[in-house]
């Protein structure tokens, strides 16, 4: 059964939020002393919630099955510098370019896989195309770009250059590859990497 949950904490700074089941959330007061938190929700639209963190520093995304109208808002993470994303959510390329407008300051992205329960979608079929305008972490803040189980495929090939085509500042890019691949596959793969342009 479904339930309501009601976060007041206004001197909380350390947020772990995990919800596999779906639940509404109902927040009565912000949390602006968080500087961490962790957000893992399936179905449900976490909108309330990520409102609810104007201060966050360090943020953890695992959203499967978001809803699009989430992505329609306009929230400001002004403070947020360090951002990882679970790139196998359904959907996770259209979290990214919304969490890459909404975070100025942005240094560090990681893309990364869920940790403690696998989501239920794999890879989007297809990337799409980046924000019109590029955003202002990637023009004057990013310096670090990290992608865990990064494969080589098409569609993560295209967000890779993206990134590497906007980020101005980045100073430090590393991937890591799943062992299935062999010496020369993972060798092919860094080869193309290097090859992409750069900002």
């Amino acid at each position: 059964w479904l339930y309501n949950i009601v976060i007041n904490v206004p001197s909380l700074k350390y947020l772990n939020f995990v919800d596999f089941y779906g639940h509404d959330l109902c927040l009565c007061e912000n949390m602006p002393e968080v500087t961490e938190a962790i957000v893992k929700v399936v179905n449900k639209s976490p909108k309330k919630l990520l409102e609810s963190l104007p201060s966050v520093k360090n943020l953890y995304l695992c959203l499967t099955a978001s809803k699009p109208s989430m992505l329609q808002h306009r929230i400001e993470f002004y403070h947020l510098v360090h951002l990882e994303i679970c790139q196998h959510s359904p959907g996770w390329w259209d979290l990214l370019t919304w969490m890459l407008d909404s975070s100025p300051k942005l240094q560090v992205l990681r893309l990364n896989k869920c940790k403690e329960r696998p989501c239920f979608i794999s890879f989007i079929e297809h990337c799409r195309r980046g924000p019109s305008s590029v955003p202002e972490c990637l023009r004057l803040h990013l310096s670090t770009f990290e992608w865990k189980y990064y494969n080589g495929r098409d569609e993560e090939k295209k967000v890779v250059a993206y990134i590497f085509n906007n980020a101005r500042q980045l100073k430090t890019a590393a991937f890591s590859v799943q062992r299935v691949f062999t010496k020369e596959e993972r060798f092919q793969k860094h080869k193309e990497l290097v090859s992409l342009p750069r900002a």
